[in-house]
């Protein structure tokens, strides 16, 4: 898989704007999604691996932080103090020096692994943004539209947001039903 990164940062662009998410949300989770990608395809899982792409020159790069030891036993973590002073001069022992190399392709396992990173962290974002926007609204009373009445729960869309009225907090003999309009005190925000 060829990396067209002028394709990437216009659908990054778009991610952004249809989520309404700031670009550079949208591309550390491209970036740490194409991490888990090379964990998977070149690495160990419990490697640990930072992704940077350049969207200008197009190039991606893969970092890999390994310890410096005189004697490698397992190269996935570390690196013999020769080779680690090739990379950084002054590295000693014990130390952790950063590798990069240019990454060219990903198997199709390892696209789908990034693939899944990017749908997860981007509905975390989105939850987290709509979290803080209605955390600033809690103590104010807000519009709401009644979506399904559960025997004495009321449940209503608040925009972006789903909210729960519970018994004890209705006006007694109100009755509610699906579409009703209402004004609700905003009392808590919880993240689910």
């Amino acid at each position: 898989m060829e990396f067209d990164l002028k394709q990437l940062a216009v659908a990054i662009k778009a991610i952004a704007e249809e989520k309404n998410l700031p670009e550079e949300t949208v591309q550390e989770v491209v970036e740490q999604a194409l991490a888990a990608a090379y964990r998977r395809d070149y690495g160990d899982r419990e490697q640990e691996v930072r992704v940077s792409m350049n969207l200008n020159s197009g190039e991606v790069t893969a970092y890999t932080s390994k310890e410096v030891v005189e004697k490698v036993e397992d190269p996935a973590f570390e690196i013999s103090l020769t080779e680690a002073q090739a990379v950084r001069k002054n590295a000693k022992i014990g130390e952790t020096v950063e590798i990069s190399e240019k990454v060219e392709s990903f198997g199709r396992v390892a696209a789908q692994t990034a693939k899944q990173v990017i749908l997860q962290r981007l509905r975390e974002a989105e939850r987290d943004i709509v979290l803080a926007e209605y955390e600033d609204k809690i103590g104010t009373v807000i519009n709401a539209i009644v979506s399904r009445v559960e025997g004495r729960i009321v449940r209503v869309e608040l925009g972006k947001a789903q909210g729960i009225m519970p018994m004890s907090e209705q006006i007694q003999g109100e009755r509610y039903y699906p579409g009703q309009r209402l004004k609700v005190y905003l009392k808590d925000v919880e993240k689910g």
